[in-house]
């Protein structure tokens, strides 16, 4: 089943959305959730961004969590997205230590981090898929 063009773009709005909703949790001065949350929003946004890619070149769409695996998935078209490995396996890890206790605690170090991560990930797959003709207009 190959995406269209719609549901592509969906993808990449959804992913904006994630890292949107992360940035104004992180706002929230003094929300003692916020760094638990915006690293979960963090790793929602990198895992939509990078599956929009992938539904891009035509891949099914990869039901999986695992920032890793999806970027197997983009480096076998592009290896550019190679460069973000490093940043991709800190993001996995939020999709269970932030929803499930007593894993571990994330502080907000972890937050700022995340963030940065994320944005990088957004960002250059964002910058990928302008190339191929897919982008999110906001209305």
């Amino acid at each position: 089943m190959i995406m269209d063009n719609l549901d592509v773009k969906e993808w990449i709005k959804y992913a904006e959305e994630d890292y949107a909703a992360a940035i104004a949790m992180a706002k929230s001065l003094g929300n003692p959730y916020s760094p638990r949350k915006v690293c979960y929003d963090c790793q929602q946004s990198a895992e939509k961004i990078l599956k929009a890619y992938t539904i891009a070149r035509g891949n099914i769409l990869n039901k999986t969590h695992n920032l890793d695996l999806l970027l197997d998935e983009c480096v076998t078209h592009s290896a550019d997205f190679e460069s973000l490995r490093k940043i991709c396996q800190p993001l996995t890890l939020y999709v269970a230590i932030t929803r499930y206790p007593p894993l571990m605690k994330v502080d907000e170090s972890d937050m700022n981090q995340a963030i940065k991560d994320a944005s990088q990930i957004l960002e250059f797959t964002k910058s990928k898929l302008k190339e191929m003709g897919y982008e999110h207009n906001p209305e």
